[in-house]
């Protein structure tokens, strides 16, 4: 049964069309990779899912919830989180803290009541809690109390997915994750990924420019060029389709 429901949406910036009539959907489980040159309207489409943008036309349905009848901060409420291309840390914070604030949605506690530490102490242990229990699952404790600046590209990449584990997701939408990273800390990556995926039930959206961890870990590939789907299928069928082939992977996609 689908969780994620994509149907004909549309995007159009002025005179230019970033999404066109783009459906596809995401069985609840399921790893599925949106891939496609840039340009092609990947991140538009997660912008859409995660209320940044308006679509031209077309529905989203998240567990037969419509998602663009929601206000972007009720999204993670529902369950459906994401990470982005350029790290969000807060490099100043401990990585400990930087996780925690992926727990918002989870507390009572607002911008005031936290400034004044009025009526959160109970709230922020508990967050402490799911937070170091996240950082455990990555392998980040030992990086709980120093400042997320000046450490490895690697080691950020994991905190934000502590951060989005934190909030308890249903569907993890994660952009490029693995940008930046060197081919050791891929595979390292793409292991976390699948077992947290295994150990929490979740639902994956992977846009992803490395094809051998979208090819290795996902069930499902999806296939823009220009905005429009042009291939849909699991991996082994979609690395063969020619249409592929000659838009993306190349005759020596591997």
């Amino acid at each position: 049964m689908s969780l994620l429901d994509v149907e004909d949406i549309t995007v159009k910036f002025g005179g230019i069309t970033a999404l066109d009539r783009l459906s596809f959907e995401i069985d609840e489980g399921e790893i599925c990779a949106l891939i496609g040159p840039n340009g092609a309207g990947k991140t538009t489409l997660f912008n859409v899912v995660s209320r940044i943008y308006d679509p031209t036309e077309g529905s989203v349905t998240f567990d037969n919830i419509d998602l663009l009848s929601l206000a972007p901060h009720a999204i993670s409420q529902k369950g459906v989180y994401r990470t982005f291309q350029n790290l969000a840390l807060w490099p100043g914070m401990t990585v400990l803290q930087n996780v925690m604030v992926g727990d918002h949605t989870s507390t009572k506690a607002n911008f005031v009541t936290s400034a004044l530490r009025l009526g959160t102490r109970g709230e922020e242990e508990e967050s402490k809690v799911r937070a170091w229990k996240a950082l455990e699952e990555l392998g980040l404790e030992e990086h709980a109390f120093h400042p997320a600046a000046g450490l490895p590209f690697g080691t950020l990449k994991r905190i934000e997915l502590a951060r989005a584990l934190i909030g308890e997701p249903r569907l993890l939408m994660l952009d490029e994750p693995a940008s930046g990273l060197t081919h050791s800390e891929v595979d390292e990556l793409a292991e976390a990924i699948r077992k947290l995926r295994d150990d929490h039930n979740l639902t994956v959206l992977l846009v992803e420019h490395h094809m051998r961890m979208v090819m290795g870990i996902s069930e499902k590939v999806v296939v823009l060029n220009f905005g429009k789907k042009i291939a849909e299928g699991p991996p082994s069928t979609v690395r063969e389709d020619p249409s592929v082939i000659e838009a993306y992977l190349g005759s020596s996609a591997t």
